[in-house]
């Protein structure tokens, strides 16, 4: 096995052990979406929601999904500095729809 393969199967060993939480995290975001699309997002969910996207763009950008990085980038910004009615929620799916897809794409 050379230096490149056994480099190849450690990312993907991290990948898996790390998959359930980027997926939570996931989810977590995907709530607040769903909150936001029925008039109901909380200031609590919010900030939650853009605390896991924060740690979404590390953690995509260090498998390289650097599209899903930028998109968790928006996401956190446009919680952060929004008020729950004020973010724009057709933004908001958009970012959250390349997240996905990135990360199903790995």
């Amino acid at each position: 096995m050379t230096s490149a393969d056994k480099l190849s199967k450690q990312l993907d060993d991290l990948w898996r052990k790390h998959f359930p939480l980027i997926r939570s995290r996931i989810e977590i975001i995907q709530l607040a979406v769903d909150a936001l699309h029925n008039n109901r997002l909380t200031h609590e969910l919010q900030v939650e929601a853009a605390r896991e996207a924060h740690k979404l763009v590390g953690a995509l950008g260090a498998f390289g999904l650097l599209s899903g990085s930028d998109a968790a980038t928006e996401i956190e910004k446009l919680l952060s500095e929004e008020s729950a009615d004020s973010v724009p929620a057709e933004k908001l799916s958009a970012c959250l729809d390349t997240i996905k897809s990135q990360v199903h794409s790995k």
